[in-house]
């Protein structure tokens, strides 16, 4: 059905798993609580969730990078 509806709406087909990953990654970059991410993403436990938001972006990795690098009292 979701190949079906993605057709009729123009979109290309991708598996469904895919759009889960896609929500995820989008819960994480707008820093949604992962309590509130395991309860859209339905995970039954939330150490699944938790695993989903260690996926850190390079900008983030950078950011708190740089913020530990001020906190040590050196220019980032």
């Amino acid at each position: 059905m979701f190949a079906l509806r993605a057709r009729r709406a123009g979109l290309r087909v991708i598996p469904l798993r895919n759009t889960r990953h896609t929500c995820s990654s989008l819960l994480v970059a707008l820093k949604v609580h992962p309590k509130v991410a395991q309860g859209i993403l339905r995970h039954s436990q939330i150490a699944l969730t938790t695993e989903v938001y260690a996926e850190a972006s390079k900008e983030e990795v950078r950011a708190a990078l740089g913020k530990l690098s001020e906190a040590m009292g050196r220019p980032s």
